[in-house]
């Protein structure tokens, strides 16, 4: 706790250093133009992935990155998606996995139902990515990652279910994103809809 605390100290100096941002960003409100979808690994920070400041991004993060369809499940996910695109106008979300990803993982345990049942539940929003990887034919030891992979495009696909995002989609004022964070590398890799492969961010 004494950690956390010295550096919210360290912290208070940079926004002494930039308090004119930060009182802007405090009196005028927040206008981040993406919205990111993350996990909540705590090896995973979206700002400092794309080295993005206060106000830059407008994050909502779970175990395994997943976005129930609409009308099914998770209010908080809803609410987060509903804010985004109709408060915030957002103009890109990106719904971003990661290597060595423990939700997805969790797919192959034997889950206790009655110790963890929240996890046991919510993990079961990314087995059809599970099962699409088994049905292609992937080699054994490739199908943890091509599933952390069929995961982020089954989440983007359920994200395309609200109202709302399908509605600013059509307009042509949002763009729908896919992306895999590495761990071992600190590198991007993105989908790409025109190919259907995923590429190296340069």
């Amino acid at each position: 706790m004494e950690e956390l605390l010295r550096g919210n100290r360290e912290f208070r100096e940079q926004f002494a250093a930039d308090r004119e941002k930060f009182l802007r960003l405090a009196e005028e409100g927040q206008s981040p133009k993406v919205f990111w979808i993350g996990c909540s690994d705590s090896r995973v920070i979206p700002e400092q992935i794309v080295s993005a400041g206060a106000g830059d991004l407008f994050v909502m993060r779970n175990i395994a990155n997943v976005v129930p369809p609409f009308g099914t499940s998770g209010d908080a996910v809803g609410a987060a998606i509903e804010y985004a695109v109709l408060h915030l106008h957002v103009e890109q979300i990106i719904i971003c996995g990661h290597t060595e990803c423990g939700g997805i993982q969790a797919l192959e345990a034997h889950l206790d139902t009655a110790r963890e049942p929240h996890i046991a539940r919510w993990v079961e929003w990314a087995r059809p990515a599970r099962a699409q990887v088994e049905a292609s034919g992937v080699p054994e030891e490739e199908r943890y990652l091509e599933t952390i992979k069929a995961n982020v495009l089954l989440q983007r696909k359920n994200l395309a279910t609200y109202p709302c995002v399908r509605e600013a989609v059509e307009a042509g004022r949002l763009t729908l994103r896919a992306w895999l964070y590495d761990l071992h590398t600190g590198g991007l890799v993105v989908y790409d809809d025109e190919t259907q492969e995923w590429t190296e961010a340069v």
